[in-house]
């Protein structure tokens, strides 16, 4: 198994992380959810990578059903944080960013006492479907519960951003702000909740595209492209433009405008990373086809947009009545492994008797 002990790896003590633990006074084993979110409005450049503080605000929408249930056991017996993802031990790159936000919530508790922590994902890693954000946004609901910290949601999403950028904007539901901030702390970087589920119920068709993670991870992607693509400054600039016009778009329930500014957005985050050196080119034949598809049926009148982060799969956001025509169109496509209908959801929350 992998341990962590804020040095580097060594074998774990014994047992697995969500048994056996002997849980000091004062805290209590603790699990949570938080959903995938997608962004509208694409995070692709940080200004700061060991506090994931972004070059432009970004804003996203939170998924239903799909992200990552996380138990955090605390044990005094431990003498390092010790982890399983889908009950496979976690690689030494996972522990590095579980040890960012576990030190912080240990400072925030005043204690030294390590966890075991599992983590279930019911969506692909590293697939372009924030599987990262999810996992992280988990993390910190269920570390700050199981240790006794009192944050607000504000807080906590500052606390996710330290495992992976995105995992900030999915503390919340709905509709997500991120805030780039100015400080070089990252404190002011945060997330806030703009419009709940409930105020635009809309529905998400997930077309799941490829096989295995994806090869080039999106921390290295972003470097790669901040370094060497010659469209990735006016992509930033971009940015906050499109945030302004997605925030325009959520406040007055236009889905048409906001499809427009989001499709637009996705591709202009996929040619920066086309004229990366080396290309960076997540995109299989089935993606290309599905957003054919996505707007040959926009054009036959069914409410439907696509966006697709860093990876193969693609969302469709819909409007309620076109769920089915999507569904229909793009499931019989050659490369579609499968479909997930679902609906913009709530954000990360306890799980009684987790």
């Amino acid at each position: 198994m992998t341990h962590d002990d804020d040095r580097g790896p060594a074998p774990m003590p014994s047992g697995r992380p969500s048994s056996g633990a002997i849980v000091p006074e004062g805290m209590q084993r603790s699990a949570a959810f938080a959903p995938i979110n997608i962004a509208l409005s694409k995070y692709w450049g940080k200004r700061d990578h060991e506090r994931n503080l972004p070059l432009a605000p970004s804003v996203s929408v939170c998924i239903a059903e799909l992200g990552t249930l996380t138990i955090v056991a605390p044990n005094q017996d431990l003498d390092g944080n010790v982890m399983l993802i889908n009950d496979k031990p976690a690689d030494q790159k996972a522990l590095v960013r579980v040890g960012r936000v576990m030190r912080a919530v240990r400072a925030l508790a005043g204690t030294e006492v390590r966890a075991g922590v599992r983590a279930v994902n019911t969506v692909p890693t590293a697939q372009g479907l924030a599987s990262s954000a999810s996992a992280f946004a988990a993390l910190a609901r269920a570390a700050t519960a199981a240790y006794g910290v009192d944050l607000d949601d504000s807080e906590l999403s500052g606390l996710a951003r330290l495992g992976s950028g995105s995992a900030c904007r999915s503390i919340h539901g709905g509709f997500v702000l991120w805030q780039r901030g100015e400080l070089d702390d990252g404190s002011d970087s945060i997330a806030e909740q703009i419009a709940t589920a409930e105020d635009w119920p809309l529905r998400a068709v997930i077309v799941h595209i490829g096989e295995g993670p994806k090869k080039t991870p999106s921390g290295e992607g972003m470097r790669l492209s901040a370094a060497t693509s010659p469209f990735f400054s006016a992509f930033i600039d971009t940015c906050f433009r499109d945030v302004s016009e997605c925030l325009g778009a959520i406040a007055g329930r236009d889905f048409e405008r906001l499809g427009v500014v989001a499709e637009a957005n996705c591709l202009a985050m996929h040619a920066t990373m086309l004229a990366t050196r080396p290309g960076l080119l997540y995109w299989q034949a089935a993606t290309v086809e599905v957003m054919h598809t996505v707007r040959r049926l926009r054009a036959a009148g069914v409410g439907a947009f696509f966006t697709i982060d860093a990876g193969p799969s693609v969302v469709v956001i819909c409007e309620p009545g076109a769920v089915d025509a999507v569904s229909t169109a793009v499931g019989g496509i050659p490369g579609v492994v499968k479909l997930t209908r679902t609906r913009v959801g709530g954000g990360a929350h306890l799980v009684p008797n987790g």
